[in-house]
């Protein structure tokens, strides 16, 4: 089974996803900007040097609006070996060990594999053969069984 190759295609609704760990960032620069504004209406315009320090915090959220808002379709290219999952998108490429694979689910129209390291990958349903597939699981249930294993040592 060892190795493999896909390249894929993710549009921006899939994209979106990526957000999800931005939110708590959106909800409050939201309120910031609110703010702000109401300052540098109400009061003085230099109120609006405000709005500096959340664009230089958060340069990786505005980065990837503007991504998603510029590239419709993101290519991405997975390669596994015996010990690593590779993953080439945006001209960045990134390794994941395959021990780190702690769950494979399938969320709406793909598969979503999750990693130790906080990294989350999406496939599209149908680029992964049910090998490829159970390859990938097979990592997360070893991960399990050796979970499981340290809670039941003293």
């Amino acid at each position: 089974m060892v190795p493999f190759h896909v390249a894929y295609t993710l549009g921006r609704r899939q994209r979106a996803g990526e957000l999800l760990p931005w939110l708590p960032a959106l909800a409050g620069s939201l309120g910031f900007g609110i703010g702000g504004t109401y300052l540098s209406a109400a009061v003085t315009p230099w109120f609006l040097l405000l709005f500096l320090p959340p664009v230089i915090f958060y340069r990786g959220l505005f980065r990837l609006l503007f991504d998603l808002a510029a590239r419709p379709r993101e290519p991405v290219e997975l390669t596994v070996d015996e010990f690593t999952l590779w993953v080439q998108c945006g001209g960045e490429r990134r390794s994941l060990p395959l021990a780190g694979v702690i769950q494979v689910f399938r969320s709406g129209d793909g598969w979503t594999v999750l990693h130790r390291d906080n990294s989350t990958l999406l496939v599209p349903a149908g680029v992964l053969t049910d090998a490829q597939l159970d390859y990938l699981k097979s990592f997360a249930r070893r991960a399990l069984a050796d979970r499981k294993a340290a809670e039941r040592a003293p």
